[in-house]
């Protein structure tokens, strides 16, 4: 089962919708601070209405994701990819700055307590990790800020949500809500482990046609689960998940187990983890007046997500006067962006990029 750990799960549900990449820190011009960490040292790398983003700020903005989802490194030699981030990040510093001085709730301080608590038990944990935290100089005061500066916005645009909205988005995905119980047999093309490739696509395929073969000729579920599949979490159990919601299963095994006729073996289903051969045992679905409450909030969290995610691409635009990041020798990719340098705002910048980093991509 590949599950984000609570703690990283928690604050991806905040940051939904936010591209998570890390950017390479510099050295120069000072500006007011305003309370931002690091702002008034370094060098100016953007300039907006009524501020400025420096290269220590961003580092710091940068690392801070960087420990939350570790992923971010991965996006380090794409220009295009740091671009959109800190125009996003201005996104969030223009929005937070009209929003005001609130003061916050109880309940507010609690999470962010508990937050900094669990970051700071992660990143004492892992050598690697906190050397990256030290050497960009990243402070609990910055990390706290970070984190109160990005919930306080989302709850913001959580506020303006309503609960027609909130059944309209129901209606287009119901279908994620439908409890199901499913029987699979994984051949994986990947380590589950490592990532790296374990056996080609053909010959997976290959594989997984055998095995359904097998079942379609009467084959004990149990024990060719045993023999053949790769998924830890349900190999012992005769490849069963029992009553789960389809929208904790990656994209295409969640199609298969709400399309894929009950009773039947269907053919081999691709996902990024290799071909998996299912059988729906049982699916029912969850009316709206059934849905949990976490249920309803991860509806108001993905619509709240969309309307930022509209202001980055639509109104952040205007505000932005220049992008002014270090130029690179990475070669560019087909996204179309500015690859480094000094980009106008006018310019058309995709902000609408989601990793969707709360799904949970469980090896089913």
């Amino acid at each position: 089962m590949l599950r984000t750990n609570n703690w990283r799960k928690a604050i991806l549900l905040v940051l939904a919708g936010i591209l998570v990449i890390t950017l390479m820190a510099g050295c120069g011009k000072k500006e007011e601070s305003g309370g931002v960490p690091g702002a008034g040292e370094g060098k100016t790398i953007a300039t907006y209405k009524d501020g400025v983003v420096t290269d220590k700020e961003f580092k710091l903005y940068s690392t801070f994701f960087g420990v939350v989802q570790p992923q971010t490194e991965m996006y380090l030699s794409i220009p295009q990819l740091q671009e959109q981030f800190l125009r996003e990040y201005i996104g969030y510093k223009i929005l937070f700055k009209q929003l005001g001085d609130k003061k916050q709730t109880d309940e507010e301080k609690k999470n962010v307590d508990t937050f900094y608590t669990q970051l700071k038990q992660s990143v004492d944990a892992d050598a690697a990790t906190k050397k990256k935290v030290d050497d960009a100089g990243l402070k609990e005061s910055d990390i706290r800020y970070f984190f109160t500066m990005i919930s306080t916005i989302m709850k913001e645009q959580e506020s303006k949500v309503t609960d027609d909205q909130v059944k309209k988005q129901y209606d287009a995905t119901k279908d994620d809500y439908n409890v199901v119980s499913v029987r699979h047999i994984l051949i994986s093309t990947v380590d589950l482990t490592t990532g790296a490739e374990k056996r080609k696509d053909a010959d997976a395929l290959k594989i997984a046609k055998e095995v359904k073969a097998q079942l379609d000729a009467g084959g004990d579920w149990t024990a060719l689960a045993k023999k053949y599949s790769e998924d830890q979490g349900s190999k012992d159990n005769g490849g069963l998940y029992e009553n789960q919601p389809a929208k904790s299963w990656v994209a295409e095994f969640k199609e298969a187990a709400n399309k894929q006729p009950i009773g039947k073996v269907g053919d081999p289903v691709k996902t990024q983890y290799g071909y998996h051969v299912m059988k729906v045992e049982k699916r029912t679905p969850t009316a709206f007046d059934k849905l949990t409450a976490d249920d309803k909030a991860q509806l108001k969290s993905t619509l709240a997500s969309t309307n930022l995610n509209k202001y980055m691409t639509d109104e952040l635009p205007k505000l932005i006067t220049k992008i002014d990041l270090p130029k690179t020798e990475t070669p560019a990719t087909d996204s179309g962006s500015n690859a480094g340098g000094t980009t106008n705002t006018n310019k058309d910048a995709n902000t609408n990029t989601n990793t969707n980093a709360d799904k949970k991509t469980e090896t089913k």
